[in-house]
């Protein structure tokens, strides 16, 4: 259990509509009219059990004196469950071995996650949101080590794919007032490579190894500039001055005289 709330958690939305329309007759006693119905039944537990007098389904509480909602298969194996802890209710599907397949959860600080695992709990996806922070989506290799993870974090949004070793190969971001970038890391983890748009203006940072390489950016004024680091020193630099555009009037009609 604890491992679902540190990956997420999920359902399907309880088979809603499954048990209507034409099973409704199979499923569902119709009372006769003239039958009483009681107003309230009180219980610590209710259980159904099939032909062959086995419990296939019931509510109860578990050992913490959570209430639970569940249902098994002909086995008697655990196929789904709907609990409501303290912190926030869960629901969850399981295989036939009776692991979590499925999972999902809501908070009483308004967060929500759901989870997708394979065999023995391993997270295959993972989607989450926090209020007012952020939203992610995951997703995990058979070695349960993320490597793709896409983020909505305070309004800015990420995507970043991961190596083997759990550091970023490949991260694009945005931010609403510093600008875009395209960002390369290298296997050991080192950034290595930007390219985007700073404050509205192009950047391109290729470097190896640290604060050595190529940097070329667009001045306050607009000219571009080009320079070689070395050890964080500039040691050849090159600004070029924007010319001056001729003015445009009757150019068009220049050319296609």
């Amino acid at each position: 259990m604890k491992a679902i709330h540190i990956i997420a958690i999920i359902f399907i939305s309880f088979m809603a509509g499954m048990f209507g329309g034409a099973f409704s007759e199979r499923v569902f006693a119709n009372p006769k009219a003239d039958e009483k119905i009681p107003e309230q039944i009180i219980a610590h537990g209710f259980y159904l059990a099939d032909k062959d007098n086995k419990p296939r389904a019931g509510m109860s509480f578990d050992a913490g004196g959570n209430p639970v909602v569940y249902v098994r298969d002909k086995s008697g194996t655990m196929r789904g469950y709907l609990v409501g802890f303290q912190s926030g209710p869960m629901l969850a599907l399981t295989d036939e071995k009776g692991n979590e397949s499925i999972t999902m959860g809501a908070y009483n600080d308004g967060a929500s996650a759901i989870g997708i695992m394979a065999a023995n709990n391993k997270p295959r996806i993972a989607i989450s949101y926090a209020p007012g922070q952020r939203g992610g989506f995951a997703l995990f290799d058979d070695e349960n080590v993320g490597k793709a993870l896409m983020v909505v974090d305070h309004g800015s949004p990420s995507i970043t794919l991961m190596h083997g070793d759990k550091k970023p190969a490949i991260s694009l971001l945005a931010d609403r007032q510093k600008g875009a970038m395209l960002a390369a890391w290298n296997s050991q983890g080192r950034h290595r490579l930007s390219l985007g748009l700073m404050h509205d203006k192009p950047l391109l940072f290729a470097y190896n190894p640290d604060d050595t390489g190529l940097l070329f950016n667009t001045q306050r004024d607009g000219r571009p500039a080009l320079g070689l680091l070395s050890d964080g020193r500039v040691v050849w630099s090159a600004t070029g001055a924007a010319p001056q555009m001729p003015a445009m009037d009757g150019i068009l009609d220049q050319i296609l005289r």
